[in-house]
């Protein structure tokens, strides 16, 4: 039995004995698969979106995380375009991974119809839409950047109606394409890097959305996420996609990523990303850009 530390939107810092997620390591550096926006859907290609190409670039992705020794795989979003018939699919395919597969949900996860919007994350085998999990001497935070959005939950719903009401009275200027992390989950937030900053833990923060730098891709509370961040010097690094064409910006010390999308480029995108005391290094595959990333 593996002993990893999940912590979910309701537990703080403790230790729980569970056969989700992967054992802490003992040794000085460990790898991670990094996916983002494989985005399939059973439909033509589109212009830049290739959709017909999707289960093969993800088939060779999982080929290859096959043939290294990880630790888990992380998949940043939008594993689908649209329809709930289409997490199929790519769910087959990626039972052949031989590690744990960690999910970030995106805005896409959520173009299906309503019924389907509160099974979302029992479908992709996490433990709740926000969580947290522990590797060696790092702790990895996922977010829920569809939390206050216009499209998350079902519409007949007491959330889907906070949420309008929320985006008309504060975030009316922003893209529907866009959401925000509410103010549960910020305060869960806070404890996770109050907990992580108190036992000596590096953080890395993982979403759909980015923060950082500028642009129409990221949160709507962008600003409130960054400065909360900025309490925290333990947090090295904020992985995300959503923004296809990928970007990168440091700020306070904190490397900002946004990998390429899978989806759209003929050829494939996605990461080999090692951990150690001193960087994290980025090897990209395809379109991905490949870097290192100083954590000192």
């Amino acid at each position: 039995m593996k002993i990893t530390k999940i912590v979910l939107p309701t537990f703080i810092c403790i230790l729980l004995v569970s056969g989700f997620g992967v054992a802490a390591k003992t040794q000085d550096s460990f790898v991670l698969g990094v996916v983002a926006d494989c985005q399939y859907a059973d439909q033509a290609d589109k212009g830049s979106r290739l959709y017909t190409t999707c289960p093969v670039k993800l088939t060779q992705a999982v080929n290859d995380f096959n043939t290294h020794s990880l630790v888990s795989v992380i998949h940043l979003g939008d594993f689908i375009d649209k329809d709930f018939t289409s997490f199929a699919t790519v769910l087959d395919i990626s039972k052949a991974l031989n590690t744990p597969f960690y999910h970030v949900l995106g805005n896409h996860e959520f173009s299906v119809d309503d019924q389907y919007k509160m099974q979302i994350a029992t479908l992709l085998n996490m433990p709740a839409r926000y969580y947290s999990f522990d590797i060696d001497n790092w702790v990895f935070i996922a977010l829920d950047g569809n939390d206050v959005s216009t499209y998350a939950w079902p519409k007949t719903s007491e959330k889907h109606q906070q949420n309008m009401a929320l985006y008309a009275s504060k975030y009316s200027a922003q893209k529907t394409w866009n959401g925000a992390i509410g103010e549960e989950q910020l305060a869960w937030l806070k404890q996770q890097l109050d907990c992580a900053h108190g036992n000596n833990k590096n953080v890395v923060l993982l979403s759909h959305f980015p923060v950082y730098p500028e642009d129409q891709h990221n949160l709507w509370n962008s600003a409130e996420v960054l400065a909360m961040i900025d309490h925290y010097p333990n947090v090295k690094a904020w992985f995300n996609g959503h923004n296809h064409v990928g970007n990168y910006g440091l700020r306070n010390g904190v490397h900002f990523v946004t990998f390429n999308a899978m989806l759209d480029t003929p050829e494939t995108a996605y990461s080999l990303v090692e951990f150690s005391k001193d960087n994290i290094k980025i090897e990209g595959v395809g379109k991905q850009p490949s870097m290192v990333l100083s954590v000192k």
